[in-house]
């Protein structure tokens, strides 16, 4: 493939092409340049096209931060959430297409087939939710509301610049910079709906500073029934106590996150149209967080049933059952955040429907045996993965040999000591970002505004389709110091 041309795009269908909304360069100064993505040549250099330039411009990758591609709309959508980890943490979309004890292959949309070994593959996930990816995100603030007002989050972020701007070093409230939410200072509300259906999962990473005080709605109608005169002193400072939780988030279930426990909330209204806020019991909901990190949130909410879920880092955390008179309390399908503690940061935002699983693969985990979950949320298998065949994956354990229909299975978590030691992450790395899911690090050879060839320390060379992705990141780190500090 060295010395090739990129081939250029092929004509699209009319039920391919997405409407014109321009690209967006961040700088790692913060400052931020509307325009096109142009490609990348030898240096490497990004090539960036504006209407008022005859020529596109270069600049030194060195000097960038990230491209928002399209406002963070992907030109084509991946057809399913399937997909495998590596052991770097990369998430590549894709289905398996086959396995044995050395590799594993996998058909991409975006790649084509990529084939790596097998000792690289930390989990394989062929039916990860069991259901459709609502929401994933955020890769623009569009269609987010901030601060309880009705004006959209995405008013800040598409607002037109003739060249180049800097955002606002000290937004008070919620602030959407790079990918992700921050919130520096409290009393600020940020919610979107994402119709979440009756049984859905809310995922997202949760970075925070100085203790956290987080509360994440769900299930909410965002409908404010109560009648108040707005009183102007008032209204200078946003209530977000937890008695403002109905005029936010109206009838709604609201989960306050803390360092060492965690408290569920019945939001709503009485008959009469009064606010109420009820705690729900657990019989246990003591967690242990560190004063400044980063964890992984997920919950798992069943409306028919009143069984509502929390996992921190894949792993179970604790449990409600919502056994109120009038059942489960919220009819909605919004989600929300209001942070009163230290700095936050939210990203990396998935909602889903839920097959009703109520474990995952990795809680299961262990050094010797992989693990299969099947989608019907009970059945597991702990063994060695032999094979794929007709749709159908193989398996051997100590009671016999056995064989899963590839359609059944939700998640594979291959043992730990099958697993190669990931390297260390460089400064230099690159991450494509798709949309809904996924993502991949390596570093940019070269490329056009269509297609990238990029190269992969796990995957190797790859000729990559930009109509895929919603981002890239060219500061890719894992350092928390680097992703909170930039001087936005």
């Amino acid at each position: 493939m060295e010395g090739e041309e990129i081939p250029a795009k092929s004509v699209k269908t009319t039920e391919e092409i997405v409407p014109e909304t321009g690209d967006l360069l961040r700088f790692t100064n913060a400052d931020q340049l509307n325009g096109h993505f142009a490609g990348v040549k030898a240096g490497p250099l990004v090539l960036w096209q504006r209407d008022d330039v005859s020529a596109p411009v270069e600049f030194k990758t060195g000097q960038i931060r990230q491209i928002v591609l399209r406002k963070g709309r992907a030109a084509k959508m991946l057809p399913s959430p399937s997909s495998i980890d590596l052991v770097n943490g990369d998430r590549i979309p894709g289905t398996l297409t086959a396995i044995d004890e050395h590799q594993v292959t996998l058909d991409t949309p975006f790649a084509g087939p990529l084939t790596l070994p097998r000792n690289l593959i930390a989990m394989i996930a062929p039916n990860p939710v069991g259901g459709r990816v609502l929401y994933t995100g955020p890769f623009s603030a569009e269609g987010w509301q901030v601060a309880g007002t009705e004006q959209p989050g995405a008013a800040s972020e598409e607002k037109s610049v003739s060249a180049v701007s800097k955002p606002a070093k000290d937004t008070p409230g919620w602030s959407y910079v790079g990918g992700a939410w921050y919130n520096r200072f409290p009393a600020s509300v940020l919610k979107r709906d994402v119709e979440m259906p009756d049984r859905s999962i809310v995922r997202f990473q949760l970075a925070w500073k100085n203790r956290i005080a987080l509360a994440l709605a769900f299930h909410a109608d965002f409908k404010d029934l109560e009648k108040q005169d707005e009183n102007p002193e008032q209204s200078k400072r946003l209530d977000v106590g937890t008695q403002s939780y109905p005029k936010h988030f109206g009838r709604a279930y609201v989960l306050n996150l803390y360092q060492n426990y965690v408290v569920l909330y019945r939001s709503g209204y009485d008959p009469d149209g009064k606010p109420v806020v009820e705690r729900l019991q657990s019989g246990g909901t003591n967690i242990r967080l560190p004063e400044t990190g980063e964890a992984r949130v997920e919950l798992r909410c069943n409306r028919s049933t009143g069984e509502i879920s929390l996992y921190l880092n894949d792993e179970f955390a604790t449990q409600w059952t919502e056994a109120s008179e009038g059942g489960y309390a919220a009819p909605g399908g919004g989600i929300g955040f209001i942070s009163a503690g230290g700095p936050v940061r939210v990203s990396e935002i998935t909602v889903a429907q839920w097959n009703g699983m109520p474990d995952s693969a990795r809680s299961m985990q262990t050094d010797d045996q992989d693990v299969i979950l099947l989608a019907n949320g009970t059945d597991r298998f702990a063994g060695d993965i032999t094979g794929l065949k007709d749709g159908k994956l193989a398996a051997k354990s100590r009671y016999g040999d056995f064989l899963f229909p590839l359609t059944d299975v939700a998640e594979i978590r291959i043992a730990r000591n099958k697993l190669a030691k990931p390297g260390e992450p460089t400064q230099a790395s690159t991450r494509i970002r798709f949309q809904p899911l996924g993502s991949i690090s390596g570093t940019v050879d070269s490329g056009t505004a269509d297609r990238l060839r990029f190269v992969s320390p796990l995957a190797g060379k790859l000729d990559i389709d930009l109509d895929y992705a919603a981002m890239l990141d060219f500061k890719n780190s894992t350092s928390i110091v680097d992703e909170w500090d930039p001087p936005f």
